[in-house]
């Protein structure tokens, strides 16, 4: 396994120090999966002197709201030829990617851990397949997707970036419907039924051949996968949702997903290492519409875990390195909407969490701590059609760690509970018949921190509550823009500023085994960050014809991590100043193109040599903390879809290419030890996907 530095370790201008990483043993082979590992010799110096301080395919509703629906998902090009939510969103303004090719993203300078995901209004902890290749939310069972960004909905909390929603579709009422699928890494089967008149159900499973096709690829290529031994991979999801028409304006909804990521493999010094992350989610929900109002009853279980393990033999002595997270949570909500007269509604309800932390679990080591979160919230909306949309949202939240004790200070006893709130305004005003102007703010709390690894979105980044030690997370937002819609154009552009606080920073980031999980609140610096930018974006949608171009210039910092560049201001690290998006639909012909600003490493500034009795060494010295800014990334990708019809059967044929170029987009940056010089991993090279699909 190569040597690699733990970057994330550098507080100030301080030394830093080799170690091996399983983080980086799986980042590396991912990129054998997909069939490439590139690196390239970097210049020892700083780029920066300093660290300084209708139709289905539309999207727009507005820059603080963007929706599609399952067909606009499916024509997204992915390395698996298939759609996928967050590859969506992905394209947006507003939003930056992590490493190339990953599920990874931030949205308006906010941290990955910032962000919220619901399948049909359950939180998704764990959301990626496939090493980050796609998501455990089959396309298959997919209605729509939103993602807000700003002027927050009533029933959005506990986050302070942005709020992916997916929505799952009914199952069929009247006739049976399957289809099966098969594309690079997985085959799929899903089916629906109705059962009698008032009840239906969906059923979808997927599975991946990745072991085999692994396997298959390393006959043919001994010589580029021959590093790894015994790879072993487990990858699949099952969703199910029951449907019970209860009476005439009320229906009874109940669905589960299932998903399990887990792979083991012999790295090149001949460590045994595994790691793998599951989840269960269960849902039922009962919805009633009455003649002015409707009321939403939902009661949930979310079971999240993940695990990493090193088996390695060092001086004749194995050593057995493992680390265990889950988070178990039990949630309730209520929603009610009154129509209190034509143009002005009322919004009223309340959710309830339950949840259990085991983060970074060890042998004889007990991190369990349990939680509860009690929120409720009054929303007010005024509606005249043509003209005017306004909202107002206030949340009050109840928090409290109930590993914390009341405590005496100065004699007074001082409640380990904590109270606050958040408030979210938008109005959409038409200025005049082709101009409107929306403007939106937010205060955000969020009481969940993520500790997060490598920018890849897989899910084995650490999720940890607030305490008394460590407070929640709040952000204040807000946005300004114009949007005009002509005939098939819409056209929309505004600005926005941000200010975080209380954003935690995790020093065992991309090595969480040498950290202390059993006191992981030790081991986190709190601070603070900006964001502010300018959003564009136009949208044409014709008869065969579609464009999608959009592009966000922003800048994002951090500061007051007292440990972290001497309390001074530095990049963040995935701060891209320009992101250009563009897609091109002409009937099956597929189009797009990413162009952004390379992200921030720890890059080398200088080396010097160290001495102590008996032994002698080089270690690097960091001029300031991500002092290096990778180059820019560029990823063409081409895609063609097709149907065609065999009686009653119905065939869809994806195939295109990511990267067609085979651009080279820096992942990360890290030390080779065999050359003593610094180099850069790209993860995607050209891939060519396919997907296969018949239904009937």
């Amino acid at each position: 396994m190569p040597t690699t530095r733990d970057t994330n370790t550098h507080y100030g201008d301080q030394v830093t120090r080799s170690m091996n990483s399983p983080f980086l043993t799986a980042t590396i082979l991912l990129s054998f999966l997909t069939a490439t590992i590139s690196a390239q010799d970097l210049e020892r110096h700083d780029t920066l002197t300093a660290a300084i301080k209708t139709d289905s395919r539309r999207v727009v509703e507005s820059l603080g709201k963007m929706t599609t629906s399952v067909e606009g998902v499916r024509r997204v090009i992915s390395p698996l030829g298939e759609g996928d939510p967050i590859r969506w969103a992905q394209g947006l303004p507003g939003v930056t990617t992590g490493a190339d090719g990953t599920t990874a993203f931030y949205v308006r300078g906010g941290n990955m851990g910032n962000n919220l995901i619901t399948l049909d209004g359950v939180p998704v902890y764990g959301y990626s397949h496939l090493l980050g290749l796609t998501t455990i939310v089959p396309q298959d069972v997919m209605s729509e997707a939103s993602l807000l960004k700003g002027g927050f909905e009533g029933s959005s909390s506990n986050f302070t970036a942005g709020h992916l929603k997916i929505t799952t579709k009914d199952p069929n009422r009247e006739n049976f419907r399957m289809s099966a699928a098969l594309n690079n890494f997985l085959a799929s089967v899903s089916m629906e039924s109705p059962i009698s008149k008032n009840t239906s159900f969906l059923l979808s499973a997927r599975i991946s051949p990745l072991a085999w096709e692994y396997k298959a690829v390393r006959g043919m290529l001994p010589s580029l996968l021959g590093g790894f031994d015994n790879f072993g991979a487990g990858v699949g999801d099952v969703y199910g949702k029951f449907r019970w028409q209860t009476g005439k304006r009320s229906v009874l909804n109940a669905s589960f997903l299932g998903s399990m990521d887990g792979y083991s493999f012999t790295a090149a010094d001949n460590a045994d290492e595994k790691m793998g992350w599951n989840n269960l989610i269960g849902t039922v929900n009962w919805h009633v519409d009455g003649n002015r109002s409707f009321m939403d009853l939902r009661a949930s279980v979310n079971r999240y875990t993940s695990s990493q393990e090193q088996h390695k033999e060092y001086r004749g002595v194995m050593n057995h390195l493992t680390l265990k997270s889950s988070l178990t949570e039990y949630m309730f909500s209520f929603d009610r909407t009154e129509s209190m007269f034509k143009a002005f509604k009322m919004d009223y309800g309340t959710k309830l969490r339950i949840t259990e932390f085991a983060p970074g679990q060890v042998a004889s080591v007990n991190n369990r701590s349990n939680s509860f979160l009690g929120t409720v919230y009054l929303q007010g909306r005024y509606d005249i059609e043509n003209r005017l949309s306004a909202r107002a949202t206030l949340r009050g939240h109840y928090y409290r760690n109930m590993k914390d004790k009341t405590v005496k200070v100065f004699q007074e006893k001082v409640k380990a509970g904590r109270y606050d709130y958040d408030a979210s305004v938008a109005v959409d005003w038409k200025i005049f018949k082709y101009l409107s102007l929306e403007a939106t703010f937010d205060r955000m709390v969020q009481y969940y921190h993520t500790l997060e690894g490598l920018p890849v979105g897989w899910s084995l980044d650490m999720i940890v509550p607030s305490s008394r030690k460590i407070a929640p997370e709040n952000a204040l937002q807000g946005n300004v823009g114009l949007s005009s819609q002509i005939g098939k154009h819409t056209v929309s552009a505004g600005g926005f500023y941000k200010k975080m606080n209380d954003l935690v920073y995790y020093k065992y980031a991309q090595t969480l085994f040498s950290g202390g999980m059993a006191s992981w609140e030790n081991d986190v610096d709190m601070g603070q960050g900006t964001s502010y930018g300018a959003e564009f974006l136009h949208e044409y949608v014709g008869k065969d014809l579609y464009t999608r171009v959009s592009y966000t210039w922003s800048k994002t910092n951090r500061f007051g991590f007292p440990n972290i560049n001497d309390g001074g201001e530095f990049h963040a690290r995935f701060d891209r100043r320009h992101v250009l998006n563009a897609v091109a639909q002409w009937k099956g012909f597929s189009a797009a193109v990413t162009l952004q600003s390379g992200h921030w490493e720890n890059g080398a500034a200088e080396t010097y040599p160290m001495h102590v009795p008996g032994a002698e060494w080089t270690a690097d010295y960091f001029s300031g903390v991500n002092n290096y800014h990778m180059p820019t990334v560029f990823r063409l990708d081409l895609g063609y879809m097709f149907s065609f019809e065999t009686g009653k059967v119905k065939h869809d044929v994806n195939v295109g290419l990511c990267n067609a170029t085979n651009h080279f987009n820096p992942f990360m940056l890290y030390f080779d030890a065999a050359t003593e010089g610094w180099k850069m991993i790209a993860l995607l090279p050209i891939l060519p996907n396919f997907s296969y699909r018949i239904s009937f």
